[in-house]
């Protein structure tokens, strides 16, 4: 009996795993994309910090996506298309 065995853990399915890694890597993708075009002066804190943040599994990408970014000011026009 291995460790795992007697621990009573259990691997996942590599279909789960496979899953959860795209997962991450959409949420960190897009936060830091995120943070890359966004003005510095839309940002709470550093970018240097928040890019580090954002490397924590799962947690760093929705912290930055929900609390990193500062809102939106409702009475700002959109940039112009040209």
């Amino acid at each position: 009996m291995n460790h795992d065995e007697a621990a009573g853990r259990h691997k996942p399915p590599p279909a789960v795993l496979g899953f959860l890694t795209g997962v991450q890597l959409t949420l960190a993708t897009v936060a830091w994309a995120d943070l890359a075009m966004r003005p510095a002066t839309e940002i709470r804190g550093t970018k240097k910090a928040w890019a580090l943040i954002i490397a924590i599994n799962f947690i760093g990408p929705v912290v930055y996506l929900t609390y990193g970014r500062r809102p939106l000011d409702p009475g700002a026009r959109p940039a112009e298309r040209v």
